[in-house]
């Protein structure tokens, strides 16, 4: 048998398949971003959510696509601890971009995007990466990720830019006041995530222009920064993942156009493009 992982620092969903690649279950588990978790605590994740009637012992390779993984040095300990639960395994670990190139393009050349509560983008040649645009996380980047759209949700909202009655919903629907945002930004951990959680609140509501404005600045942003930066970007296939490209595909499609792209690619669920990809390697 073998497992596959797609991991991010919140959640990490696993799918366990026979030798023929067909999925036979799979179960959650917290993310294991290596950056946040411990040996110990990978393997006493894993441990109490793998199920009960599969023997670890019996998976032959785990495929582990997750973030914060593009640094060897770093996820060594990850590995150390799937390599002591899946003792018989082979552990291969992967960065969450190879994986959304892999899933998306499989064996053929293209750009691949994420565009969640983060942003990454890179090259991917048809087996590996061979450019990679530079993430510096929300604070100094990010743009269109939902982190970023929140941060200029959050400051019109705070700066009374909005019209009187979008300000009045916005603190009707959400509760967001002066003191809780900065609160929540300055005060607690993850803020990119809350920030990014005005987009449920944007996606209710995209009607209203100025909502619509910041999803398009902030699309345009990240296709100067994310996508431009390839040589013939054009001539390539694009292919997104991620939350906020799914809820908000009809916006990146209309700045897509702006720069000579058509027909990008959405895909939903990675973990079953990885499972495909790897089944035309030979489960390499």
């Amino acid at each position: 048998m073998y497992i596959f992982a797609d991991s991010g620092s919140t959640k990490t969903n696993w799918l366990i398949t026979d030798y023929e690649g067909e999925i036979i279950n799979g179960f959650q588990t917290i993310g294991l971003n290596p950056y946040f978790v411990t040996k110990e605590r990978v393997i006493q994740t894993v441990s109490e959510q793998f199920p009960d009637d599969f023997d670890p012992l019996k998976i032959q390779t785990v495929f582990f696509y997750g973030s914060g993984c593009g640094s060897l040095d770093n996820h060594e300990h990850l590995r150390f601890a799937l390599e002591d639960y899946f003792y018989n395994a082979k552990i291969q670990i992967f960065s969450d971009m190879l994986g959304t190139a892999r899933a998306i393009f499989k064996n053929d050349k293209g750009i691949a995007a994420i565009i969640g509560t983060g942003t990454n983008s890179c090259l991917f040649n048809g087996t590996s990466i061979s450019q990679n645009a530079i993430s510096l996380g929300f604070i100094l980047g990010d743009e269109g990720s939902g982190a970023y759209i929140g941060k200029i949700f959050a400051k019109m909202y705070l700066e009374k830019r909005f019209e009187p009655e979008l300000s009045r919903k916005i603190l009707e629907e959400t509760g967001a006041t002066h003191s809780t945002i900065l609160s929540a930004i300055y005060q607690n951990p993850h803020p990119n995530r809350y920030l990014a959680g005005f987009c449920l609140f944007i996606k209710k509501n995209i009607d209203h222009p100025q909502l619509q404005e910041i999803i398009r600045i902030s699309f345009d942003r990240f296709f100067d920064r994310y996508i431009k930066i390839y040589k013939n970007f054009s001539s390539y296939s694009i292919g997104f993942c991620g939350s906020i490209a799914l809820n908000f595909k009809d916006y990146i499609d209309e700045i897509a156009l702006k720069y000579d792209i058509k027909n990008p690619i959405y895909i939903n669920k990675p973990l079953e493009g990885l499972i495909q990809y790897h089944k035309l390697n030979n489960f390499d």
